[in-house]
This record gives C-alpha cells, sequence and structure tokens, in this order.
C-alpha cells in the first residue's frame, strides 16, 4: 500500500501544480466575476462563503503561490500537517473563482483531504481508513454520475452523444455525420462508466477499464474543454494500483528523472 500511496501523492501533487499555474497564468480573470458560494441557510457557513470571495485579487494569487510552495514541499517528503494546510488553501482557492464549478475540482476538494491523512502513523488505523475512503470516493463519484444518467431519457435513447456533438463550444461536430458512431459512443459510456464501481475490485477487469477510463478522459480533456476534470479522474486512479505496480511506476519514473537534462 505504501507504493500505491506514494503514487497518488505525486499524480495529485501534480495536477494540483497543473491547477495552480493555470490559475496564474489566467491571472486576473481568474477572480473576475467568480461566483459566491453561499449556503442558502445562513448562519455561519453563510459568512465564511463572504469572507472568502471578499478576498483582493493580490491575496488570492498570494495563496496560490503558497499551495505551489507547499507543493513541492510535499512531492518531495509527505507532512500530514502541510497537506491539511494545501486542503484548506485550496478549498479557499477553489471557492473564490468560477474554475470551482469543475467536477473534478470537487473531487479534489475529497482526495485533498484524504491524502494527509494517509501518512498519519503509516499502516495504522486512520493511514489505512483514509486510503480506504478515497478509494470508495472515486468509486461513488462514478457511480452517482451512471445513476443520474439513468434518470434522464438522453442516455438511454441513445442521443446523448449527438447533443453534445451539436453544442457549439466543443470541438465534437464532425460525429454528427456519423449518427452511428454516437449511438455506440453513447451506449458504450454509459456501460463503461456503470459496471467502473465493480470491475475495479478484480485485476482482470480492472486494467482495461482503467484504460478506458484514461482515454475516455483525456478524450473530454481535448474536445470538451475540461482537462481539469479529466485529469483529477486520472490522477485518482493510481488509488486502484496494486502495490507492486506502482513501484514499477515509480521506478521508470525515478528513472526517467535522473535521465533528464536538469538531473545532468
Amino acid at each position: 500500500m505504501s507504493n500505491t500511496i506514494a503514487l497518488f501523492r505525486w499524480s495529485a501533487m501534480a495536477w494540483l501544480a497543473a491547477y495552480a499555474f493555470s490559475i496564474l497564468l489566467l491571472g486576473d480573470g481568474a477572480w473576475i466575476s467568480a461566483p459566491v458560494q453561499l449556503s442558502p441557510r445562513g448562519g455561519v457557513l453563510q459568512a465564511i462563503g463572504e469572507l472568502v470571495f471578499a478576498l483582493p485579487v493580490p491575496v488570492c494569487t498570494g495563496l496560490v503561490v503558497c499551495m505551489l510552495l507547499l507543493v513541492a514541499c510535499l512531492a518531495w517528503k509527505p507532512r500530514w500537517h502541510l497537506g491539511l494546510v494545501v486542503w484548506l488553501l485550496f478549498r479557499v482557492v477553489s471557492h473564490r473563482m468560477w474554475l470551482a464549478s469543475n467536477g473534478g475540482v470537487q473531487l479534489m476538494e475529497n482526495m485533498l483531504l484524504w491524502l494527509p491523512l494517509m501518512h498519519v502513523r503509516p499502516g495504522g488505523a486512520i493511514s489505512t481508513t483514509a486510503f480506504r475512503l478515497a478509494r470508495f470516493q472515486l468509486l461513488l463519484a462514478y457511480a452517482a454520475a451512471a445513476a443520474h444518467k439513468f434518470t434522464g431519457s438522453a442516455w438511454l435513447d441513445g442521443t446523448a452523444v449527438v447533443l453534445v456533438a451539436t453544442d457549439a463550444q466543443f470541438h465534437l461536430g464532425w460525429l454528427l455525420r456519423m449518427p452511428w458512431l454516437c449511438t455506440v459512443l453513447t451506449y458504450a459510456a454509459l456501460a463503461w462508466m456503470t459496471t467502473f464501481p465493480f470491475a475495479l475490485w478484480w485485476r482482470g477487469t480492472r486494467r482495461p477499464w482503467l484504460l478506458i477510463g484514461v482515454l475516455f478522459h483525456i478524450g473530454t480533456a481535448v474536445f470538451m474543454g475540461i482537462p481539469q476534470m479529466g485529469l483529477a479522474f486520472i490522477a485518482c486512479y493510481a488509488l486502484w494500483m496494486q502495490d507492486d505496480e506502482a513501484e514499477r511506476i515509480i521506478s521508470w519514473l525515478r528513472q526517467r528523472v535522473r535521465r533528464s537534462p536538469m538531473a545532468a
């Protein structure tokens, strides 16, 4: 389990670093007209939401820079208390900016809480429980998404991909020339997402389902313009690697780093 957690830590930190850099590249545009996320019940939650939304842009940018520095520290060596600080900073930043509505960001808001708890006395009750909850979190995300698709009609009658392809903001208009392919892709995606929470429990089905997931999320990142969500789910796939599989990937990554020009 130790190698699996290490691989997940690196993949999560890589995603978070890319997310933070994207915010810095956007500049003030990341914070302007950001939606305020308030609790309809008011009280303490609403007060906290108003306080976060009132943070000026320079302060928000400073928080992102601090988050990046802590990410670099955690990528080098895990420290559970610093991990909790990163989670808190990420929560503040994501709720202050308009990218907070992204499903991948919402997934990471949970995963970045479980991750530092995995490093509290490794092998102990807290670490093991956090690891299992993070695994369950990923499965629950797919199960909820699949269940939601069964409540409508577009996925059940095979027209969901057609509806997406007709949206001008996506780059899938070429699919409209092949309606049969749209139908196949609709039912294939629905079947894959529905069976995903079950397929990962067996090695024979886990690998192909994860591979399909990587291709699926890369496709949504490229054609639908939501790389934050697709890459967030891919980063979390590390949780379902066996320890020996994670060890081989870590060894390969270390060899690439040693051979890189920067290492030389």
